[in-house]
């Protein structure tokens, strides 16, 4: 049994904030036998990275695993957790004259990447209200305004100032590692890769949350839609004075 109800948390975030990406749950795995318990899984031979199987299962419904030889590059296998890093990848020769303009900045980018521990055999990801996988991470691609909302949900009920960082090139780090690895809700920008290959929008911001941070977070979007703070947000006229549209408590603060 999964430990949290996607079948009612999900729907219920999606009426909220009208989403238009299906929510997608990440699970590592680290023993082939639990790998091959998941129900209607997917496995292929393509080199296909987690980026691109979290979009299949977001765009595709499906359970799909990413392996060590789907991984195209050890860079990519390092951060995800399939292996260590070596002196090439310390070298950051890869971005070298690519995404750098020298060496030195190559290698200080692969050293500011978070990266996960290399002890798994595969990733799997899912639609959340499949419930085929019990999720380490939770993947949403948003846009600002729901963005906005799903992290001041998560704010609600017990304030924390959260931060988030930008490594560059390989969003995976920035987001789903950075969640796993903390606990902590993640907002990143998706990379020139997560628009190539994995079919990622130019208006899409992805979030990634813990579980239990997700439900938290819908929790508290739906205290501020009680309190009349809802999706969409309507625009307020550019020439009226905002006084009238704003609550009139605010006027003593």
């Amino acid at each position: 049994m999964n430990e949290y109800p996607w079948k009612e948390i999900v729907p219920r975030l999606t009426e909220l904030l009208h989403l238009y990406n299906t929510p997608v749950g990440m699970k590592w795995i680290a023993e082939e036998n639990e790998l091959a318990a998941i129900p209607r899984l997917r496995t292929h031979e393509k080199h296909l990275p987690p980026c691109v199987i979290v979009s299949q299962a977001g765009q595709f419904n499906w359970t799909v695993a990413c392996r060590y030889e789907n991984f195209h590059a050890d860079y990519c296998r390092c951060i995800n957790g399939f292996s260590e890093p070596d002196d090439r990848w310390e070298s950051g020769k890869m971005f070298d004259q690519v995404w750098f303009d020298n060496a030195d900045a190559a290698a200080a980018h692969n050293r500011s990447l978070l990266r996960m521990p290399a002890k798994y055999v595969a990733i799997v990801a899912s639609p959340l209200v499949a419930e085929r996988i019990q999720p380490d991470v939770c993947v949403l691609y948003v846009n600002a305004s729901q963005a906005f909302l799903l992290l001041a949900g998560y704010q609600f009920k017990t304030y924390e100032k959260m931060e988030f960082s930008f490594v560059g090139e390989s969003t995976c780090s920035d987001s789903w590692v950075k969640t796993f690895l903390t606990g902590k809700p993640a907002m990143a920008l998706p990379c020139f890769a997560d628009r190539k290959f994995a079919g990622v929008s130019e208006q899409d911001l992805r979030l990634t949350f813990t579980p239990q941070g997700l439900k938290l977070a819908v929790e508290g979007v739906e205290g501020l839609f009680r309190n009349g703070l809802r999706y969409p947000i309507a625009s307020y006229s550019l020439t009226s004075d905002i006084l009238a549209g704003l609550p009139e408590h605010y006027l003593k603060f």
